[in-house]
């Protein structure tokens, strides 16, 4: 028995930002978390004024971590309580609605310990996060998380990111813009847009993967090759086709969940951006998730998909457009030592990390550490 849900109500087009007066008209005391590029490019106060419109309360969150911590929700939450919001907002990239998420949780259930409810490791079972009541509208400025509507909120304690995962947690709105995404610097919008690709992949390849699932996944790796390269050149179109596809990303591997890419980029997330390091990693969890038939064969219907013929193609191509995209390898990111002297410490915990469950291959400690060595050295 497999699964296909969504939660969230999805509103797009141009103008849709205006949604959120019709939203708001039903609250009283509205909460906004929005990142600093935001309010400089005007939609903050643009939600401030539908808010205002709608006649309730609003308060602002300005600014908020590049790589969301823990620590960072809980020197937030007085702030947050002591407004005592009845509606959230998250205005800005994936790291915002994270951490709106997050903080959704310890407000609504302030007992709760981080520990009690993180997926720490595989081995490790949390405790489901109960009914939460304070709803959230998500509205993403970047294409590549796809956590508008996805049930995780990826944070950091110390320098590991971990998952919170619950259907509690997923937006109830997100508004796709497509005028957001136009703010985006070409860098972000390179990694931002890889991160894309890698979810559409991980999710076809997922060993839950679901006829509902795959069909998002194939749109989605097709949107990026067509149109990629045009956004990080500025394309207007192509910039709103990544922002839906970011989307469409989100609610496949919602569901199909992701695999051991994410695990390893998880667990390096000190090395280089979520998005970028993905980019790097993937095309050699790629090449080893081909020891197996069921991948195998799942890669090559993705080829055949793109107009080519086999697994081995398919990994070429990607690799193909990290080139034309100019992706680094990561020993152009980190120092051999630094490397070298967290290798160990990084395999281990990837291994650990529960997205492993849904890849097609189990991998060992050993070949994680390899995998890594691989990306470093551009072996």
């Amino acid at each position: 028995m497999r699964f296909f849900s969504l939660k969230t109500r999805i509103v797009i087009g141009e103008g849709s930002l205006s949604y959120v007066k019709s939203v708001a008209k039903n609250y009283s005391r509205v909460l906004i978390f929005s990142s600093k590029s935001m309010r400089i490019h005007g939609f903050l106060n643009e939600v401030m004024n539908y808010v205002e419109d709608s006649g309730a309360e609003n308060e602002v969150i300005l600014g908020v971590p590049a790589e969301p911590s823990y620590e960072y929700i809980e020197n937030i939450l007085p702030k947050v309580k002591e407004f005592n919001p009845d509606l959230f907002i998250a205005l800005g990239g994936g790291s915002v609605i994270d951490v709106v998420k997050a903080v959704k949780v310890f407000y609504d259930a302030p007992n709760l310990k981080f520990e009690e409810i993180a997926f720490l490791d595989r081995f490790s079972k949390p405790k489901p996060i109960p009914k939460l009541k304070t709803p959230l509208v998500a509205i993403p400025s970047t294409s590549g998380a796809g956590s508008e509507v996805s049930a995780a909120s990826v944070l950091k304690k110390g320098d590991v990111k971990y998952n919170l995962v619950s259907f509690e947690i997923a937006p109830e709105f997100a508004i796709l813009d497509p005028r957001l995404p136009m703010t985006m610097p070409k860098g972000v919008t390179r990694n931002s847009g890889l991160d894309v690709l890698v979810h559409a992949i991980e999710a076809y390849v997922s060993t839950v993967a679901t006829p509902f699932s795959d069909a998002l996944a194939i749109k989605v790796i097709k949107s990026v090759f067509k149109y990629l390269p045009l956004s990080v050149n500025g394309e207007e179109k192509a910039r709103e086709e990544m922002h839906y596809a970011s989307t469409m990303a989100g609610i496949a591997f919602l569901n199909a969940r992701l695999g051991l890419c994410h695990a390893m980029s998880h667990k390096g997330a000190w090395m280089a951006s979520h998005g970028l390091l993905n980019a790097i990693l993937n095309p050699y969890i790629m090449e080893f998730n081909m020891k197996i038939d069921y991948a195998r064969k799942r890669y090559a219907e993705i080829a055949r998909e793109l107009g080519f013929n086999t697994a081995q193609e398919l990994i070429e191509v990607v690799k193909e457009l990290n080139e034309m995209l100019e992706v680094p390898k990561l020993g152009d990111l980190v120092s051999e030592d630094q490397f070298l002297a967290k290798l160990e410490d990084m395999s281990q915990k990837a291994y650990g990390d529960p997205l492993i469950n849904f890849n097609p291959v189990e991998p060992s400690i050993e070949e994680i550490k390899e995998l890594y060595k691989k990306a470093f050295y551009g072996e």
